[in-house]
């Protein structure tokens, strides 16, 4: 990428005179939230109904990093998770963080050319990956041989032929703008079932539930958020696909070019702001992604200090 490139990608990513450096998430990396939610809070409920506790999570995501670090995963490597069930899904993904290493994402098949350019060392689905059982047999504690940084790739999501770059503190700033909004109360239980296949999920199922401090239940749950269409009286909505923006209060609108949350009804989510035209939406904010892996791509959509994307998202 060249310099002039890379200055636009990190212009559009500040907020005013806010740089990315500047706003701090209080975690040095994705790992080290569940790490700090299970200092004071490791007897809590994550997945109420199956009874995993914050400490039961950390353990299984320990056995599942020494199950990776057994099947020949090193450290700096991407692993690509298809469509993995739930709560399998939820410890490999992080397992993969803890053990030093990015996730490649998709809801679509990815095209064997285009998953070459990006080199994984392995490809986990629900045929290859264990069973919670053959997890109770490897040790319960795990000692990384790299730790991530917040400016390190967390992970890449293919959309459209392209593949978006996401750091950790793209995930953790989205997921705290959308706790933010969303104003969550440490107790609460939501329901929430989304495939392993999208930034929604990541953000919404996966890093919200531990950051809010809230524990995921389909058990009489205090809100509930689904996909359009999921549930008949979903508290939020997610629309993957759209091309306007939605008034509605209890919509959330997803672009994975800034992580994964744009804005719930037509209000931004912190750190983040967007102008609207017909045409297209110019977005400003840390969330927005570290760039797509094909450069050339780059040049296209960050301009006068934005991303611009067009408004034909559907």
């Amino acid at each position: 990428m060249s310099e002039l490139v890379s200055d636009r990608i990190y212009n559009a990513q500040c907020l005013g005179n806010i740089e990315p450096v500047e706003y701090i998430v209080p975690y040095p990396n994705i790992f080290s939230l569940l790490e700090g939610e299970n200092i004071k809070f490791g007897n809590n409920y994550l997945f109420l109904d199956q009874k995993i506790t914050n400490n039961d999570f950390l353990i299984l995501i320990n056995q599942a990093s020494n199950w990776l670090r057994e099947n020949k995963l090193g450290i700096k490597s991407r692993v690509v998770i298809e469509n993995i069930d739930f709560p399998i899904a939820e410890i490999i993904i992080f397992a993969v963080w803890a053990s030093g290493n990015s996730v490649i994402l998709s809801h679509e098949t990815i095209k064997k050319k285009d998953l070459a350019k990006v080199d994984p060392a392995m490809i986990l689905n629900n045929t290859n990956c264990p069973s919670l059982e053959i997890l109770k047999n490897y040790p319960s504690d795990f000692n990384p041989l790299f730790r991530p940084s917040l400016h390190h790739e967390a992970l890449l999501f293919y959309k459209k032929k392209k593949f978006i770059q996401l750091s950790h503190y793209n995930l953790l700033v989205n997921t705290n703008g959308t706790c933010k909004h969303l104003d969550l109360r440490r107790g609460t239980t939501i329901n929430i079932n989304l495939p392993s296949t999208s930034t929604a999920w990541i953000i919404l199922q996966l890093l919200l539930p531990l950051y809010a401090g809230i524990a995921i239940s389909n058990k009489k749950p205090d809100i509930t958020i689904g996909l359009d269409g999921q549930y008949d009286n979903a508290d939020y909505i997610i629309k993957m696909n759209w091309n306007k923006i939605s008034k509605e209060q209890n919509v959330i609108h997803i672009i994975e070019e800034n992580t994964g949350i744009l804005c719930i009804g037509d209000i931004p989510i912190h750190m983040t702001s967007i102008e609207i035209s017909n045409s297209q939406i110019s977005i400003k904010g840390h969330s927005i992604m570290m760039g797509y892996t094909d450069k050339r791509s780059n040049s296209k959509i960050f301009n006068n200090n934005s991303m611009i994307i067009k408004n034909n998202l559907e």
